[in-house]
């Protein structure tokens, strides 16, 4: 076998050979020491990038059925978003499984967006549910259904009784036809009128009497509370009741209910008062007024008139 002699290289020729690398075309074989560092550096799988693509295409798709659809169940579809969460969970696992000598990434972006979506979608769901309890399809109902109410409640009570009034109606439910009438109240709905009745009334018994003429007209248009108000003179009647067992009482049991105000008068200004407790407030202001020690009378007065008596006996004894 010949032996050849090989001639170490010159440190010029050692600099000169990265130039000769670089020089060299691309299409050309590189070296040996090159393709085993790239074959030695592991894959990258990213974990994350699936899940957001079928996402996206769910979302856009969902988005353009709602529109061309009136029908199409976005309030439903919404409700769906955590399954987003499902989907990246199973892409986790099976890439996790696959990996081999892979490693995998995690791609943040990917699931930042997917957050995004799910918080999106989740308040695409809460808004529908928004928009019936304070929507304007809801007060525009709840309006017309008093004015509704107050129109009946003129024809049906007696008159003359009744001196003003309005009432109130709730919608405790979500779901409802904007067309609805009186009719079509639940249980759940809540319907409140309140009264002012007219003329003066002597007692109690006599306002409860009044009050409970109006009860089977308020029973029959579904009213569930009612607030009966009057005021003549310095007397105030005042009567609340609600329920079934209160718009379906007596008068006798009204009557127990029945709040009684006086006005009192005092430095050109008047509050109400309930009569007892009237009574006792001018009886200790009464008790008061006379434990209060009276005033002493001025000692300059004193003294002038006790000059002035003096005065006079002297006079009475020179003319005597």
């Amino acid at each position: 076998m010949n032996n050849t002699d090989f001639e170490p290289m010159n440190p010029m020729e050692e600099t000169a050979q990265p130039e000769m690398q670089a020089d060299r075309p691309q299409g050309a074989p590189q070296p040996r020491r090159a393709q085993k560092m790239r074959q030695e550096r592991p894959k990258v799988r990213r974990v994350g990038f699936f899940t957001l693509g079928i996402a996206l295409i769910l979302t856009g798709g969902c988005i353009a059925a709602s529109m061309i659809l009136p029908d199409f169940p976005l309030f439903t579809v919404a409700k769906l978003a955590p399954l987003v969460l499902v989907a990246l969970g199973v892409e986790v696992l099976w890439a996790n499984a696959r990996k081999g000598d892979a490693q995998l990434k995690y791609d943040l972006l990917s699931m930042f967006v997917c957050f995004v979506l799910i918080c999106a979608s989740m308040g695409a769901a809460t808004l529908p549910i928004l928009l019936r309890y304070y929507g304007p399809d809801r007060e525009y109902t709840e309006r017309r259904l008093e004015q509704e109410l107050e129109e009946h409640l003129n024809e049906k009570l007696p008159d003359g009784i009744v001196l003003d009034g309005y009432s109130y109606v709730d919608l405790n439910r979500m779901e409802f036809d904007r067309e609805m009438t009186l009719a079509d109240l639940k249980t759940e709905d809540l319907v409140r009128v309140n009264l002012t009745l007219a003329g003066a009334y002597a007692d109690e018994n006599a306002f409860a009497e009044a009050c409970a003429q109006m009860l089977p007209a308020l029973r029959e248009l579904g009213v569930d509370q009612v607030d009966f108000h009057s005021e003549n003179g310095d007397d105030q009647w005042e009567l609340q009741i609600g329920g079934p067992f209160q718009m379906n009482a007596s008068a006798q049991e009204l009557a127990v209910q029945v709040t009684h105000m006086v006005r009192y008068w005092e430095d050109d200004s008047y509050t109400w008062w309930d009569e007892d407790e009237l009574t006792e407030h001018l009886a200790e202001q009464e008790n008061t007024d006379r434990q209060e020690p009276q005033p002493e009378a001025d000692s300059t007065e004193i003294t002038m008139e006790q000059a002035g008596e003096t005065s006079a006996e002297v006079t009475a004894m020179e003319n005597g």
